[in-house]
């Protein structure tokens, strides 16, 4: 009992993680003073009814989900399987047995085959203690591991939804691409009419009409790819909600997303404790713990309590029957003395993987960081993009405006009305195609900063 404490006072729990290299910042560097809000369905704030409908309908029938979900019930069965371990293991044994057998003698006595059957049927119980805590710490390990992908899960339903969201909006942008690019179409079209009046009265040169062409041309090259583009996006927007892409309807409300505000007062920490894969690279490093642990308990002894409990019965033709009942308690032990290094090379292993588990989480921690950081930049350069292509879209539309008036005061000529039509259709499209980038940038900054689960 003596040796038994004195190995307890070796117990493994001591053991600890190295700790974590990573200092995080008490305030991002670019997050707005404000109140932080509820980000869990950050898309509600964008009050659009059909983007709702989109990511809660793929919240719900995305096949990511089953497969997350099934990981789940496979790290569950693994903790049950651990946790079985603990306590005894209890079976029922039975054989029946039957034959002949041949006696040969060198007396002239016959030969007789004497028949024999019998049957033995019994109870067996074996039990090994946990006394230092090495199947505890399994148990222990193979429950962060369900943790973790608990978490995983939680990851999966973000992406689904800033996925969809990302997709709406691609499908809003393309469509008013499209429209720019026929009303652009169309101008180019009353230009050429216009260039080749002129030239059947000698007052242009065929260059002028080629040139129309040309830029005709180079638009209408442009019109397949941003159809190609639309459809991917709405098959994609199919496949997330888990529909085939050649026959699902998937809708996209015609009025305009307005951009929300970009998240305001969120500090390093919260956003920290709120993203799923910092919790579950955190989850992996205290099964990874655990599991060293359980790995050093295999220096010390083990102890064990057999039991069996048995009847039975033997019988030989024209011989007396024996049978009987009985039981048997054994008490066993075992102590490693010399294993080629094979204990110590799985303590090595299991250390190894603990110091993995601690770096990847601190890469985590540290891409979590680079992530919120990236998305706050790229919404306040979008924000300061669409301001200044608005200014030029107005003194554009001004432009416009101005030629139209010196045309009809005979300063200017149609030609110099379309063009100027042309270049503000040209800014409408580039200030549509940064409005875009605008709100997939605020989608990309609710995902970084760990919203989207409940």
């Amino acid at each position: 009992m003596t040796f038994v404490l004195l190995l307890a006072g070796c117990s493994p729990f001591s053991t600890h993680a190295p700790p974590s290299s990573v200092a995080v910042p008490a305030h991002f560097t670019q997050d707005p003073a404000g109140e932080p809000s509820d980000l869990s369905a950050w898309w509600r704030a964008w009050h659009d009814p059909a983007l709702t409908w989109a990511i809660e309908n793929a919240l719900k029938a995305n096949p990511d989900l089953r497969i997350a979900r099934d990981r789940i019930l496979q790290a569950e069965a693994t903790q049950a399987v651990a946790r079985s371990t603990l306590g005894p293991t209890i079976g029922i044994t039975g054989n029946i047995a039957g034959g002949g057998m041949d006696w040969r003698n060198p007396y002239d006595i016959p030969a007789r085959d004497a028949g024999t059957d019998g049957h033995l049927a019994g109870l067996a119980a074996t039990w090994e203690p946990d006394l230092f805590g090495g199947r505890h710490a399994e148990t222990k390990a193979a429950h962060a591991v369900v943790l973790a992908e608990q978490e995983k899960l939680h990851g999966v339903q973000m992406a689904i939804a800033a996925d969809v969201a990302t997709h709406y909006v691609q499908v809003q942008s393309l469509r008013k691409q499209l429209t720019l690019l026929e009303e652009s179409l169309a101008t180019l079209n009353r230009l050429k009419t216009y260039a080749q009046a002129r030239f059947a009265a000698g007052q242009a040169v065929l260059s002028d009409i080629q040139s129309v062409d040309e830029k005709i041309n180079t638009l209408q090259a442009r019109r397949p790819l941003l159809q190609t583009a639309l459809n991917a996006s709405l098959r994609r927007m199919a496949i997330l909600a888990g529909q085939p892409p050649e026959s699902a309807t998937v809708p996209v409300s015609t009025t305009f997303l307005i951009t929300p505000p970009a998240p305001a007062g969120e500090l390093p920490d919260t956003v920290l404790r709120r993203r799923p894969d910092v919790a579950a690279a955190e989850d992996l490093v205290s099964a990874r713990l655990y599991h060293l642990r359980s790995t050093k308990t295999d220096l010390l002894p083990r102890f064990g309590l057999q039991f069996f409990g048995g009847d039975g019965r033997l019988r030989f033709d024209g011989i007396p029957g024996l049978s009987g009942t009985g039981g048997l308690v054994a008490l066993t032990s075992y102590l490693p003395i010399f294993t080629s290094g094979r204990i110590h090379a799985r303590i090595a292993a299991a250390d190894a993987q603990l110091d993995e588990a601690v770096a990847t989480y601190d890469k985590t921690l540290l891409s979590a960081l680079a992530d919120v950081e990236n998305a706050y930049e790229a919404r306040t350069s979008q924000d300061q993009r669409i301001r200044d292509l608005s200014a030029a879209l107005s003194q554009s539309r001004a432009n416009e405006t101005a030629a139209r008036g010196l045309y009809e005061g005979g300063q200017r000529t149609l030609r110099d009305i379309l063009d100027a039509k042309l270049d503000t259709l040209s800014v409408e499209n580039a200030l549509t195609q940064a409005v875009a980038q605008q709100q997939i940038a605020t989608v990309t900054l609710s995902y970084a900063l760990g919203g989207g689960w409940h």
